[in-house]
């Protein structure tokens, strides 16, 4: 029995799909799985993993016959899984070579249900890493507690801890039947974590990065990852939040409450400004105008989105200096 199995769905990832598994067969620990779960990609994925899979025999491959998205190829993953950890990896991405040894470690020792930790976040353009996702208060791993997490998925919020990808004990996973929100193909993470919380999970956070996350749009070029498959439809994230909010509403403090309605606020504004943007593009005169009935909001995501790139540009500015001074 493997100690960590590793998830990772892919679709049309042939270009890239083997930088995410030589991450893992880089990592300082090699007790572990990897499952790949090809969501019905039409290019070569499948030949890609299948030739991966007859070369090593921790890899296992499930073949999905329909397109279902990342939370449906994840769950399908995870019930095949053999690991005491559970780890999530997106094709587009990859792993620093101790991660799995760092996280885990973290987890036994503080009998951790969830661990999470900091990222890199890459210009997928580039390739070159921007910045790490969020500044850390110091390098020991920490609780992780449900307001802390909320309060980092605001408009404000220089990166969202809803996207951040969790190494999950697995027999509490089961036990807790903690699962994906298959309806979901953009933000199935933030779901996910959420219902992790509401079944009590004890979640910790490393501070330090050990995740490259291969950003959707390029801080620097705003332009489009060529590696992203996401859909970027937010009504079901919205009606997905929304449903949480209610099902769990006694159990959750006035603080909480606020938190949450602020997040579903978060993700509206995003989702119009996204709209906005595609409307403009496609000049689709009746889409706009369905936009334009919220100003507020738009401007909002907007400034919000604009805002984050140029934390980060900074943010990526400064650590190259520091590094440049100490040379």
């Amino acid at each position: 029995m493997p100690y960590v199995s590793v998830i990772v769905p892919a679709y049309n990832a042939a270009d890239f799909i083997i930088d995410s598994y030589l991450s893992v067969v880089d990592q300082t620990i090699d007790d572990w799985e990897i499952i790949f779960v090809n969501d019905a990609s039409p290019d070569n994925t499948l030949k890609v993993l299948e030739s991966i899979a007859a070369a090593d025999k921790r890899v296992k491959v499930i073949d999905l016959q329909s397109n279902s998205g990342p939370a449906c190829a994840r769950n399908s993953g995870a019930a095949v899984a053999e690991g005491h950890w559970i780890a999530v990896l997106d094709a587009d991405d990859r792993y620093s070579p101790d991660r799995l040894e760092v996280l885990t470690r973290a987890g036994e020792r503080n009998e951790a249900d969830v661990v999470v930790d900091n990222q890199f976040v890459v210009d997928p353009i580039s390739k070159a890493v921007v910045s790490p996702a969020f500044e850390p208060a110091n390098g020991d791993p920490a609780i992780l507690n449900f307001v802390d997490f909320l309060r980092n998925t605001q408009s404000n919020t220089l990166f969202d801890f809803g996207y951040l990808k969790p190494v999950i004990r697995r027999r509490w996973m089961v036990t807790n039947r903690i699962r994906y929100e298959e309806k979901l193909r953009v933000g199935e993470d933030l779901l996910f974590l959420l219902e992790c919380y509401a079944s009590g999970a004890r979640v910790m956070l490393v501070p330090n990065p050990h995740y490259y996350y291969y950003a959707q749009y390029s801080p620097v070029s705003r332009r489009r990852s060529p590696m992203s498959r996401t859909n970027e439809n937010y009504g079901p994230m919205l009606a997905a939040t929304d449903a949480f909010r209610e099902k769990y509403r006694s159990e959750q403090s006035d603080l909480e409450q606020r938190l949450l309605r602020s997040t579903r606020e978060a993700l509206h504004e995003a989702m119009l400004a996204r709209a906005l943007k595609a409307h403009l593009g496609q000049f689709d005169l009746i889409g706009l105008g369905f936009c334009l009935r919220n100003p507020v909001r738009i401007l909002r995501g907007l400034y919000f989105e604009k805002r984050r790139g140029i934390l980060l540009r900074r943010q990526g500015k400064r650590r190259k200096q520091s590094r440049d001074e100490l040379i």
